[in-house]
This record gives C-alpha cells, structure tokens and sequence, in this order.
C-alpha cells in the first residue's frame, strides 16, 4: 500500500469517526471513546515491547497512576482535567524511567516478572494509601448510586467538590458531553499516534529497532542502549498515563479493582492482536478487545478474559504478527505473485517475438 493510499484511508478513517458520534447513541459514542483509551494505552505498550523488544507485564499500573492522578487532583484540589492531565503524564515519564532502571540488567522473562510484580502491587498500594487515594472506595466526582451523601462525603472526602459534574462540553460546542468527550478523545489519540509514527521513522526509531534486533551490535553501531531503552520505558509509560487520563474523564471514578493485573494483561493483548511492531496495530487490536468484552454478557464478565485467551492463542496460531502482520504477509504474497506474473509474461513476449534483421535475439 502506497503512501498515497495509507493516506486518504487515514482521513477516510478520520472523517468516518468524526460523523458517527452524531448519529450514534450515547452507548455507542462511549463504546468508542473506551477504544480510543485502550488504544493510546496499548499504543505505549507497542512502542516499548514491538519497536524496542522490552516486555511488559505492568503497564496498567501505568495506566492507573495517570486515572489516580487526575482524579487526586481534580476531586481534592479543583485542579482542571488538562493541567492534571500533564501532571499525569510527566509523573508517569519519570516513574517509567525509574521502572525501566532494571531493564539495563535484566531482559526477558525477568524484566516480565518484575513488571508483573509493579502491576499486581498496585491496587495494594493505593488501598495501603487510603486518605490520598480513597482506599477501596476510590475517587469519584459523583456520587454512585446506592449510597447518602454524608455517607460518601464521609468515606472518600469529596465535601469541596462533590457537585462537580465532570468533563463538560462547553456551551458553544453544541455537543452532548459524550460527543465532545469523543472529540477531545479522538484528537488526542491521533495526535499520539502521529507522534509516535514520527518517532519510529526517525533516527532515534531506527534505533529502538536495532536494540530490538540485537543489542550488541546497535551498541556497536553507537547507538546509546542504556539511554534508549530507560527514556522508551518512560514515554511508553506516559502514553499509558494518557490512556488513564482518558479513563478518569470517561467514568468519573477510579477504583483499585479497575487497575489489576487483567488490564495489563489486556492491554498486551490488545497490542499483540492487533500487531505489537506497528502502528496502526494497538487500534485494530483494541476495538477487538471491547469488541469481544461487549460480547460477553454483563453477568458472564469474569469470562472475557478466557475469551481473550482464546482469541490470542488463534491469532498467534494464524499470523504471530497480529491482524496488521496478517495484511503485511498477505500482501507480500500477492506482491511477489504479481511480479510473478509480470516476469512470465515478458519471458513468453520475448520468446515469441518474431525475427527482425539487425537486432539479436
């Protein structure tokens, strides 16, 4: 597929998501919005574990300090959505750089369990910090049904801004809050992924690939390993940052069981279906995973996750390179046929063609 084509089958993509939120119903709309973080999660994920070989098991510990930070900061301090977004993110970089010292020593199935460590750690360790986080309860900005206001204002201490109602569209949009929540989603997402294309096409990208490739000889070659690898594990954790900033405007509230070991383990997966040494692959891959989650009955939950398995045990089966190694393959075959072809066609023009004086044969 030529630069041309990838192109307007962008905007094509683009213009496409940018009308359905106008015709769709609000379950729709948020269905959409909770691909796009899934996405932008499973996006930093891609650029750690396919473009530079670091695998993770703890990116959504990643993800729950970004949700965490936001919602701290909005609920407790009346801080907006956007600053403590950054805030999010940057305390999420230097977290990741601080994750991503280990992997200077240890690769592999090592640098997996120690991430797989961090993500089963942190739901204890925001319980263990209850009068920061909210303990089991959580943060929120509206009450959840079920429960007195002085009864929750007691439990998670939300007296100052308890009637904040969220992410707002403002007054001169037009929108329902779901649209413009959309938007704001959308335009964030394309922006990480444009970035990050344009950081794995660059010098630096090819770097990351070489590190991914063989360690030894891209430290030959001069490139910094160390410091590749320990800023990647630190922009790797910032996307994820932004993935949970995006959950914190999507629900509202946070809560040590939304930030287990199974959302980063649904997050590797979402980037390996899709196809991890790619761009394009974390959103293919999860638009399959709520996909397959909105599939599965409210009451039958607790089985997605086999349905995840499943899933991802065929598509390593079938193409161990996800949906976009799949194309990848698929194309080359069609490519190589074609100029297959082409050359027989010339063979059989060149012996059939008939004898002219002066010119050899």
């Amino acid at each position: 597929m030529n630069t041309r084509v990838r192109w307007a089958l962008f905007v094509a993509v683009l213009v496409v998501a940018a009308v359905i939120p106008q015709i769709a119903a609000t379950g729709t709309v948020n269905r959409m919005s909770e691909i796009l973080w899934v996405a932008v999660a499973a996006l930093g994920l891609s650029l750690l574990t396919g473009f530079n070989g670091q695998i993770s098991l703890g990116h959504g510990a990643f993800l729950g300090l970004g949700a965490y930070t936001t919602m701290i900061l909005t609920v407790d301090y009346g801080v907006p959505f956007a600053a403590a977004g950054l805030v999010a993110v940057a305390l999420a970089f230097v977290v990741g750089v601080a994750v991503g010292l280990p992997a200077l020593r240890i690769t592999g199935v090592y640098l997996a369990l120690v991430t797989l460590g961090l993500a089963t750690l942190f739901p204890q360790i925001v319980v263990r910090f209850g009068t920061i986080t909210g303990g089991s309860v959580g943060r929120q900005l509206l009450p959840r049904p079920g429960y007195g206001d002085s009864e929750l204002l007691d439990r998670i201490g939300q007296r100052k801004f308890l009637g904040q109602a969220g992410f707002r569209a403002p007054a001169w949009t037009g929108l329902a809050d779901d649209q413009w929540r959309f938007y704001v989603f959308l335009v964030i997402a394309v922006v990480a992924f444009l970035l990050v294309r344009n950081l794995t096409r660059s010098r630096v990208g090819r770097g990351l690939v070489a590190i991914r490739d063989n360690e030894t000889a891209a430290e030959v070659a001069g490139v910094r390993v160390d410091r590749y690898k320990v800023v990647t594990f630190g922009l790797s954790a910032s996307l994820a940052a932004v993935g949970g900033w995006m959950f914190a405007v999507l629900n509202n509230q946070v809560s040590p069981t939304s930030f287990t070991i199974a959302l980063s383990i649904t997050l590797l997966v979402a980037a390996v279906l899709g196809g991890a040494a790619s761009i394009v692959g974390p959103l293919l891959g999860a638009a399959i995973v709520v996909s397959i989650r909105e599939a599965v009955p409210a009451d039958s939950q607790r089985f997605s996750q086999v349905a995840f398995g499943a899933v991802l045990i065929i598509v390593m089966l079938v193409a161990p390179g996800g949906v976009v190694g799949l194309y990848r393959t698929i194309e080359a075959r069609l490519r190589r046929r074609g100029a297959g072809g082409a050359s027989n066609d010339a063979a059989t023009s060149t012996s059939t063609r008939p004898d002219v004086p002066g010119v050899s044969r």
